[in-house]
């Protein structure tokens, strides 16, 4: 089971309240789908400790909360989707993840579920042309670094009523490929074009240029609302770790996710949210 720290716990929070709202906003669709493309184990041990843990693992020693992750959390909303595809490369994580819905999610329920053992870009990539253009889809895009290809997102930019949601994990992981690594990077990015903005700046204003650089691919692929905010290593506190971003064509799910993101998880409300709607011309 994976270790997370107070960061992710935050990101759930988001999502759950979200995916909630979703189903909810959609109930006049004739079918609504879910997809995880990087589902993990299911669940997750919560514990923000110091301790031995290295990459997620759960030391011996960690006494911390099981928590749902996001698979969970879309299974259990009071309205239910129509369909949930979860895809999860490595095999470990996949069984585990194929024990815990075994386990906890009635059959009925389950029957809905369709688990795949595989790399979510080559899926991903195929699956637009499976969606009846009058089904919602809510894709939640969570990858630890640049597994999470451009060319999959131009792909599922396709959908008519798709409604994105992106991790964006530079500080997290992307800051540290930016020499090494740069193939990568250009398959994250889309192409070379990131390579100028990071030589051209320093460290501070290369991360937000390249975040721009990133919002502003996801607007040429035809995505009219856009929406995110930065998780931190702690609510409201500490050294930004990534961002959550919205990307949809449907004015109502940028009002839910600026709804989610005007009220931080300990009740207190905030404005510390970034929209980007370009006008109609």
């Amino acid at each position: 089971m994976r270790r997370i720290k107070s960061q992710t716990v935050e990101k759930l929070g988001y999502f759950k309240k979200y995916v909630e709202a979703y189903t909810i906003a959609t109930k006049s669709l004739p079918l609504i789908y879910y997809v995880d493309a990087f589902a993990g184990t299911g669940k997750c041990v919560y514990c923000d400790k110091r301790c031995d843990s290295r990459g997620g693992s759960v030391c011996k020693d960690c006494s911390g909360e099981i928590i749902d992750g996001s698979a969970f959390l879309a299974l259990k909303t009071s309205r239910k989707f129509s369909q949930y595809l979860f895809i999860e490369l490595k095999k470990r994580n996949f069984n585990k993840l194929y024990r815990s819905i075994k386990e906890e999610i009635n059959p009925e329920l389950a029957k809905r579920i369709i688990l795949e053992n595989t790399d979510a870009n080559k899926l991903l990539q195929e699956i637009h042309n499976h969606i009846p253009r009058l089904a919602g889809c809510l894709i939640f895009l969570d990858p630890a670094g640049p597994e999470l290809d451009w060319k999959t997102i131009e792909y599922l930019s396709k959908i008519n009523k798709v409604d994105l949601l992106i991790l964006y994990p530079y500080e997290m992981s992307l800051s540290r490929l930016t020499t090494a690594y740069k193939e990568k990077l250009d398959k994250f990015y889309g192409s070379k074009d990131w390579r100028a903005i990071s030589n051209k700046y320093g460290a501070v204003e290369k991360r937000r240029k390249l975040f721009d650089h990133y919002i502003s691919n996801l607007k040429k692929l035809g995505f009219e609302y856009i929406v995110y905010k930065k998780i931190r290593r702690r609510l409201r506190a500490g050294r930004p770790l990534y961002d959550l971003i919205l990307a949809t064509h449907n004015p109502a799910g940028k009002n839910i996710m600026e709804g989610v993101f005007q009220r931080e998880l300990d009740g207190q409300t905030t404005l510390n949210f970034h929209a980007k709607i370009p006008q109609k011309k």
